[in-house]
């Protein structure tokens, strides 16, 4: 008996021991992949794509986006083509050219306001940031902390190679506007004349 009780507990310490060893490696894991994410954000100046924008409802719009930090955003849709949004102050502009409409929404009250109005949104304390890794996809969640109702913003890299692939806008209501980035290219030189169009102009794409 006393036998079997030495053996039974060096099997529990050496389980444990590999248990203890595995949570570390599995902490040092995700740290090592939080430090990407932050490099990732404070190396980045510039990004221009493509993508794929998927609607609660299901709908699927597409087109061309341009992201010129701090401050400049441009939403160039391809589909469907009378639909520009623009930033380049203290408003989102959603521009319909087709029946010739501008809509002005606040930044503050919008997702974008984390990246947009604050490049340094990483260690601003006003701002949550939740971290998670699962099946090689990384995600960041990002949510003001004043403000619950605000919509939060979820960004989703690939772990190897490692890339932003999407993010996500999820509304008060739990419902989630999809963004798939496709063909990114980071920090290159952009227009100004991207971020101040002229009245109702014509799509790019």
């Amino acid at each position: 008996m006393r036998i079997l009780n030495i053996k039974l507990n060096f099997f529990l310490y050496v389980f444990f021991l590999i248990l203890s060893c595995q949570t570390c490696y599995a902490f040092e894991k995700n740290k090592s992949e939080i430090l990407k994410i932050e490099k990732f954000f404070k190396n980045l100046i510039t990004l221009e794509a493509n993508f794929i924008q998927v609607s609660p409802s299901g709908n699927v719009s597409n087109g061309r986006i341009y992201l010129d930090l701090p401050g400049k955003l441009r939403i160039d849709y391809e589909n469907p083509k009378n639909l520009l949004i623009t930033c380049k102050g203290f408003w989102i502009v959603i521009q319909d050219r087709e029946a010739k409409t501008t809509n002005n929404i606040p930044v503050k009250s919008t997702p974008f306001a984390i990246l947009l109005e604050n490049k340094s949104f990483l260690d601003n304390l006003n701002i949550k940031s939740e971290y998670s890794i699962e099946a090689g996809i990384m995600s960041l969640k990002l949510k003001s902390k004043n403000n619950d109702k605000q919509e939060s913003l979820v960004l989703e890299f690939s772990e190897n190679p490692f890339s932003l692939k999407k993010w996500i806008i999820q509304d008060s209501l739990g419902e989630n506007t999809t963004v798939l980035i496709q063909n990114a290219k980071y920090n290159n030189k952009l227009s100004h004349v991207l971020f101040f169009p002229d009245t109702f102009p014509e799509p790019n794409n």
